[in-house]
């Protein structure tokens, strides 16, 4: 067993051994003064760990703001242009997959207009897309 693999074993015996001990033999060697520095230490790791979470959480719903959706319009031509209107990004990324390097937007906006209007179908119906 390496080093740190001992150093795990012995705390976890330590941990064991303070978790069966009774509130009289605990404080024989610590003092109150210890015990509510523990409690600060971790009412402020739990705060900590819950800012991170909202963060996380944040930048979660920040993406997916930013995600085009499918809309309520019963026309792709329609769905198509309030997408790339709310997302630059989406917009940029489609006309350059659209021309294929070659080719304007407009030659291939029916087809991905009849995409959209499938998608739209699919998501009514209830289908994973």
């Amino acid at each position: 067993m390496d080093d740190e693999g001992k150093l795990g074993r012995l705390q976890q015996v330590v941990i064991e051994e303070f978790l069966t001990m009774s509130p009289e033999e605990v404080m024989e060697f610590t003092t109150p003064v210890d015990i509510a520095s523990v409690k600060s230490t971790i009412a402020a790791a739990i705060a900590e760990a819950g800012r991170e979470r909202l963060a996380r959480a944040k930048a979660a719903a920040a993406k997916d703001a930013r995600r085009p959706r499918l809309v309520g319009s019963t026309h792709g031509a329609d769905a198509l242009r309030q997408a790339r209107a709310n997302d630059s990004d989406f917009d940029r990324r489609l006309t350059l997959a659209a021309r294929k390097g070659s080719a304007s937007y407009e030659a291939d906006q029916k087809g991905i207009e009849e995409d959209l209007d499938e998608l739209r179908r699919w998501e009514e119906e209830g289908d994973e897309a």
